[in-house]
């Protein structure tokens, strides 16, 4: 079946990018430069993509009609990707897709491909199931002890699940000293807190407003930016960002605090899979055998994913994988070499580790994980298990 493509934009910029829509698979429904009009020629053309050629007032306005009354069709902005503040407004406006200007034809038949039959495919799924929870993961990082490498691996595996693809979001629950925005390079004015702020129940189309874009593709939603703001955020209130984001993107990863509270069970209870993360040293093997006692007890064993973080060589001789799975009697399921120059100078960069140095032993570490990830759920998506009991921990649940 042919991709039919509506072209929004000024006539010359159309007029030029029809020129280069030459597949046999794509056909292009027509055009349109009046956002009055946008609604309108959808209905009469039903389009599978909206291709939005600039990033004008005009266009953002009409895009964001067309992702409130028109969900089914997907736009595609051409524009920088590096551009940050352009990408924040497309993806205010409902935009998921941006592709770079001067893409070889190609290139751009394939990307246009590409993102028709991830969204068909997603669309065909939330109508089967009738819901989207069973097709969305949500994938917990966590630990109990810090300087694990924790929030590192949240942010590349984010990076990485984004390559292939997929719409990701990464949530920053570590509220009193989270540093994904650092490890990302950003300083974004919108937090969490402000977006509480706004709204103490918010939806889908407001927490997206609070979401800031990398240009990786990763959207993520920041700590507060001092630590005293922290517990203005309850656990009903995360939970309740985790389920609204499951509706537009395939994977949501939460970057939890170390250690158990009110806001940590719930994100126990809601995920799909929990990466507990562990160090190769006696004290986080300690701390991690304490933990899992009541990790297990929050979470079917089915979906805890031991993974030990900075791996040496030399450590290994000394503790060895299967010791670490003796004692915590449960299998390790990925370990991550330890890499300490290249993980600090990626963090003083602000530029994820996949990124600048993708051929190093622990971003293969990490992309190998998000191969496993993507490649589980496209065999059989599985939805977020029950935890046993409600459990608490430390402070008073607000409504």
């Amino acid at each position: 079946m042919k991709i039919k493509v509506l072209l929004l934009g000024k006539k010359e910029a159309c007029t030029q990018v029809q020129l280069a829509l030459r597949d046999e698979d794509i056909s292009v429904a027509g055009s349109v430069s009046d956002e009055n009009r946008v609604l309108d020629e959808i209905s009469r053309t039903q389009p599978n993509l909206i291709l939005v050629t600039e990033a004008s007032p005009m266009a953002l306005r009409a895009c964001h009609q067309i992702y409130l009354l028109r969900p089914r069709c997907v736009p595609v902005m051409i524009a920088d990707p590096g551009d940050h503040e352009t990408a924040q407004k497309a993806m205010q406006a409902g935009i998921h897709y941006i592709l770079p200007p001067g893409m070889d034809p190609i290139g751009f038949m394939t990307e246009l491909k590409s993102i028709a039959s991830n969204e068909s495919n997603r669309i065909a799924a939330m109508e089967n199931a009738g819901t989207s929870s069973n097709k969305s993961k949500v994938i917990l990082v966590f630990g109990v002890k810090d300087g694990i490498g924790k929030s590192t691996l949240a942010v590349n595996l984010a990076v990485k699940l984004a390559e292939k693809k997929n719409k990701v979001v990464l949530l920053d629950y570590d509220l009193q000293f989270g540093d994904v925005a650092a490890l990302l390079g950003q300083e974004p004015k919108n937090t969490i807190l402000e977006l509480i702020q706004e709204q103490s129940n918010p939806n889908a189309d407001v927490i997206r407003q609070f979401l800031t874009l990398h240009v990786s593709g990763v959207s993520f939603l920041p700590a507060p930016h001092s630590p005293e703001y922290a517990n203005m955020i309850t656990a009903v209130q995360a939970e309740r960002i985790v389920s609204a984001l499951r509706v537009y993107y395939d994977y949501v990863l939460i970057d939890a605090a170390s250690g158990f509270d009110d806001i940590s069970a719930a994100c126990i209870d809601c995920a799909s899979i929990v990466l507990f993360v562990t160090g190769r040293d006696i004290p986080s093997i300690r701390n991690t055998k304490k933990g899992l006692s009541v990790l297990q007890a929050l979470a079917s064993t089915e979906k805890i994913r031991l993974v030990v973080g900075r791996c040496s060589e030399t450590a290994g001789r000394e503790i060895r994988e299967e010791d670490i799975s003796r004692v915590l009697e449960i299998p390790v399921w990925r370990t991550i070499p330890y890499d300490e120059r290249s993980a600090v100078a990626a963090a003083n960069q602000g530029i994820p580790l996949v990124l600048e140095n993708g051929k190093s032993k622990i971003c293969r570490a990490i992309a190998g994980m998000a191969d496993d990830i993507n490649q589980q759920w496209e065999k059989a998506p599985p939805a977020a298990g029950e935890r046993p009991a409600k459990f608490r921990f430390g402070r008073e649940k607000r409504r």
